[in-house]
């Protein structure tokens, strides 16, 4: 019981250093954090080597295979939508806001959702400038954009794209996934219009007095087009691997160097980047990554056990998808959405046609559980602290970690619990 708690402890105290230490003792965390950070990674190190046996090699996967992939993925996808320029001229009301969102949905569908909001976000904010109370719009977006809207196919986010690499078919995720997708973006707009016209009681804005003429520019083709090639390299399956090089550093390597053409046509251009609210990314994730290992060698190591668990509770498996639904679901909000997905899905003890077949209801609430519930905090996924970062940078006033979690709550779990009615993982 000493060795779980010791291993587990680290993530415990970063969920929460994260979550309370900026609401309770600002100014302590802004000169402490990099200190604590730095003792909490050494701890869980030391503790990794004492009792996992593998240790050296669960944290070599985690930075290597893990980590850095997905940085240099966040990276580029960071320069490449500086190079691209959306400009929309329109008065920012209720009624473009959701329009705006609606179509951010979709896009987050084909290009991935951390490719769709550092894209969107950027365009999203200037926006909304005129707007006095802005930061209930940025939460819809992290929402909607950075998750909800990647849940139509295995192009949207990464935890569907795992399942499609481990055989579910493409068809099957979009016609499954489906009504879910329009469900949760179609109860989430209409919550949009009720909040936002309530908030517009308190701010000078009025969007009745203004032009409702649109205008939408897009700049940027080169980077358009290294965009559209980041995501063929992103999603598709093939062994790219060289001699005894992995496909995924080959990938990287590809990544990076279209990264350098953005940045070297960037320069000839003057443009500067913030990489701010980049580099705050890369250092939280880092911690994530090496505290969270682990947690996952753990569950990894008690599959079954936790199997059985979920089993005795589900009214010996009556209830058994909705069981996957709620531990998968919190795992996604806490941990990271991908690695939680692949988790319960091999928990299943069932191969990926079987599922698709036999066991449908289950793929189903772990495909959804997993997009939708990394939307309840700011790191269920990779984009929504790359959001609120961005957002902060540009002086919206965004929710703490505690206050963001229990908007996203209100607007989730209401959302959630009428689609379960409904649709029953159908």
């Amino acid at each position: 019981m000493l060795e779980i708690l010791l291993l587990i402890a680290p993530i415990v105290l970063v969920l929460l250093s994260i979550a309370l230490m900026p609401l309770f003792a600002p100014n302590f965390w802004h000169e402490k954090e990099g200190i604590f950070f730095t003792g909490i990674v050494l701890f869980s190190i030391i503790a990794d080597f004492i009792y996992i046996p593998t240790a050296k090699s669960i944290l070599i996967n985690a930075l290597f295979h893990d980590y850095i992939p997905f940085i240099v993925m966040l990276f580029t996808l960071y320069v490449l939508s500086h190079g691209i320029h959306i400009k929309v001229n329109a008065t920012p009301t209720t009624m473009a806001n959701i329009i705006f969102l609606a179509v951010g949905g979709i896009i987050s569908s084909f290009i991935g959702t951390t490719g769709a909001a550092m894209l969107l976000i950027r365009p999203f904010i200037a926006f909304n400038e005129s707007r006095t109370h802005k930061a209930h719009l940025l939460v819809f977006f992290i929402i909607i954009i950075s998750n909800i809207g990647g849940l139509l196919t295995p192009l949207g986010d990464p935890p569907l794209l795992l399942g499609y690499l481990h055989g579910v078919d493409f068809t099957w995720l979009t016609t499954h996934m489906l009504k879910y997708w329009g469900g949760y973006i179609s109860i989430c707009l209409i919550l949009l219009s009720i909040f936002d016209k309530f908030v517009l009681r308190f701010e000078h804005f009025d969007g009745s007095t203004n032009s409702h003429e649109v205008k939408i520019s897009v700049n940027g083709i080169i980077n358009i087009t290294l965009l559209c090639i980041t995501a063929i390299i992103l999603f598709i399956n093939v062994d790219w691997s060289i001699h005894s090089v992995p496909t995924i550093y080959v990938k990287d390597t590809i990544l990076l160097v279209l990264t350098g053409i953005s940045l070297w046509i960037q320069k000839t251009k003057r443009q500067k980047i913030d990489f701010i609210p980049f580099i705050g990314v890369v250092k939280t994730f880092f911690v994530i990554f090496i505290v969270l290992a682990p947690v996952l060698y753990l569950m990894e190591h008690n599959t079954e056990t936790i199997h059985k668990f979920l089993y005795s509770v589900s009214d010996d498996g009556k209830s058994l998808p909705l069981a996957y639904f709620m531990l998968c679901s919190t795992a996604s909000a806490f941990l990271d959405n991908a690695p939680s997905y692949l988790l319960f899905f091999h928990m299943t003890g069932q191969n990926a046609g079987t599922l698709m077949s036999e066991h449908s209801d289950i793929l189903t609430a772990i495909s959804v559980s997993s997009v939708v519930m990394g939307a309840i905090t700011y790191i269920g996924n990779a984009p929504n602290m790359m959001v609120r970062n961005i957002a902060m940078r540009r002086s919206v006033n965004m929710p703490s970690f505690v206050a963001y979690m229990g908007y996203a709550c209100l607007i989730i779990l209401p959302s959630t619990y009428v689609l379960i009615k409904l649709f029953n993982f159908r």
